[in-house]
């Protein structure tokens, strides 16, 4: 029976990625985290579980191989992580300012917020990048449209991952923050995905993710912070339109880098190379 299953999946990728997609919505909703070093451990599990996942899809390719080194994803992707490191240390100013208190053992919470991120950022890129790429790629690889098809796929539903939940659905500021957020972090997700056709370094990309996120919320290992209720992405009390404001601004940042990342890599990339390989 497991047999037929695998080789039913791996006849069907469009059906493995969205049965890949439907398995890690399901753990975010049902598998509640009280610490970020169980938020670790959970990402890193589903590091594994993705894999399996992308294995029926593309075989070990994708897990094996690369074109170009990290550094090269790193080193365009600049401009996104001196932007998050910007928005890291306005928060670390913000919270020295309010006197908001250090945790019991900042080393190590230092630490291990580091670690999440990073398995943050693996989990994301294998399941929003590679995952709903590969599947797209191999199901409609001599389409002339299938790379414009997976760079609004997996940028949309990677943008729209971030607002899963519940918010109130009557109210402009939740919905002007929930198209905004999904720009903005699709946005971001492209850039991605351009430097995957690059090099198909799915490690890489996860990497420099990680990085992105950790030196945007790095404080949340030397602070003690406050635990809000709900949806982590959409806020509709006094700060509502201010953070409204800052979604789109950091979406029109995120363009503009991005059209960087393809003026600079997108004319390098062989389209042909990845139809005949991937």
């Amino acid at each position: 029976m497991l047999k037929k299953y695998i080789e039913f999946m791996k006849r069907s990728p469009l059906i493995t990625a969205a049965l890949c997609i439907v398995y890690v919505v399901v753990c975010f909703k049902t598998v509640h985290t009280e610490t970020n070093f169980q938020f670790f451990i959970v990402r890193t599990m589903l590091c594994g579980a993705v894999c399996f996942f992308l294995y029926q899809i593309s075989g070990d390719k994708t897990l094996t191989s690369s074109y170009v080194s990290t550094g090269y994803v790193i080193k365009n992707s600049i401009g996104f992580l001196v932007m998050s490191l910007i928005m890291g240390s306005v928060l670390l100013i913000s919270n020295i300012e309010e006197q908001v208190p250090l945790k019991d053992n900042p080393v190590l919470e230092f630490i291990i917020v580091f670690l999440m991120f990073i398995s943050v950022g693996l989990f994301e890129e294998l399941a929003f990048r590679a995952v709903i790429n590969d599947a797209i790629i191999y199901k409609f690889r001599e389409k002339k449209y299938v790379f414009a098809l997976s760079a609004i796929v997996s940028s949309l539903v990677f943008g729209a991952a971030h607002i899963i939940g519940e918010f109130d659905a009557t109210s402009a500021i939740a919905w002007g923050q929930a198209i905004a957020k999904t720009l903005e972090s699709g946005v971001f997700g492209l850039a991605l995905l351009i430097l995957y056709w690059k090099t198909r370094n799915i490690w890489a990309c996860g990497v420099t993710h990680g990085l992105f996120d950790f030196f945007a919320g790095y404080t949340e290992g030397l602070f003690v912070q406050v635990k809000n209720s709900g949806s982590s992405y959409i806020n509709t009390g006094e700060d509502g339109v201010r953070i409204l404001i800052t979604y789109f601004a950091i979406a029109a940042i995120n363009i503009v880098l991005t059209f960087i990342v393809w003026k600079k890599v997108g004319k390098t990339i062989d389209f042909e190379k990845i139809r005949r390989e991937w």
